[in-house]
């Protein structure tokens, strides 16, 4: 029972933020240079035709009335229509969200596969050249711009050696270089995070206390060092979703992949209004889900903080 009044209490707490990133996404599209009326008409329209698409559109109205209308729309479930597609915006998102999701999926795997040993085993050999690898990919991860790397890759990798194809998402070749340009994104900041982690927690009195009653060195990382290190681990892991989906605008936009980000840089260009406030509502829904989560899973990785959080809620 105190964990749904926790998690009641934490989706209460988001809600003034929901408010608030609805209202900046608002004000934000509006102000966006171009008529979306005139690009539906053409450049060529008489100026009573653009008038009569931007009354259709409700764009005539003051802006108050428009975010009313654009709320009372969504109180019922609606996120609008497209102005580019015609179509139901919640449909439009819905056929590109699968792609999206696997390419985070494979992604975040991608990330985790390789950041988690490699931080582990460089934390544990701190002047070793594996160390110096992992500082190496952490500096990268954290500095090197995503579509200089995308670039470089769609350069090397289908340029020049023809191994994997640059665009498209007509085969699962196609995903490699999307995924591994946003994996990299993911790994610098992973990476050392796990290296800290592992190093702090390894210095830990109780680990050091565990090391004199004789413990295996297996025993005491797993038991001991692994528990108290996933506590910082898990939170960057979930923060890193809001990254994951920057990233992914990026790198879609880059590889001609159909998801969600390359749907938004459309929807940017063609001043589809409805179809870029749905797609930004849908992330910061994500965002806020994934906090709340990461805010759980945390709690149930340390009882300390769990029992804290049961008794405040």
């Amino acid at each position: 029972m105190s964990l749904m009044r926790y998690l009641a209490k934490r989706v209460s707490h988001s809600i003034p933020t929901f408010i608030g990133a609805l209202l900046f996404m608002f004000i934000l599209v509006r102000v966006l240079p171009g008529d979306p009326a005139r690009l539906i008409a053409g450049p060529e329209a008489l100026e009573q035709d653009v008038q009569r698409i931007r009354e259709q559109l409700g764009l005539d109205k003051p802006l108050y009335l428009q975010f009313v209308d654009y709320v009372t729309t969504l109180l019922r479930g609606d996120l609008g229509t497209s102005i580019k597609f015609r179509t139901p915006v919640i449909n439009e998102i819905m056929a590109r969200l699968p792609y999206t999701i696997v390419l985070a999926l494979v992604a975040e795997a991608i990330a985790i596969s390789v950041a988690l040993p490699l931080g582990i085993l460089s934390a544990l050999r701190p002047n070793s050249k594996l160390s110096y690898v992992s500082s190496t990919i952490s500096l990268l991860g954290a500095s090197a711009p995503i579509f200089w790397v995308a670039l470089m890759f769609i350069y090397v990798f289908s340029v020049s050696l023809r191994w994997l194809p640059s665009s498209g998402a007509d085969s699962p070749r196609h995903i490699i270089l999307p995924a591994t340009t946003l994996a990299l994104l993911l790994m610098g900041n992973l990476t050392r995070i796990t290296r800290s982690s592992i190093i702090e927690a390894s210095n830990s009195n109780h680990v050091l206390t565990a090391a004199a009653k004789g413990l295996r060195d297996r025993a005491i990382l797993v038991r001991h060092v692994l528990k108290n290190a996933m506590i910082p681990i898990v939170t960057i892991m979930g923060l890193q979703i809001g990254s994951l989906l920057g990233g992914a605008i990026i790198t879609e936009t880059v590889y001609a992949w159909p998801g969600i980000g390359s749907l938004l840089i459309d929807a940017i260009f063609f001043r589809d209004y409805t179809l870029i406030q749905g797609i930004i509502l849908f992330i910061v829904l994500t965002f806020i889900a994934i906090n709340i989560i990461v805010d759980v899973v945390y709690a149930l990785i340390d009882p300390r903080i769990r029992d804290l959080l049961w008794r405040t809620s």
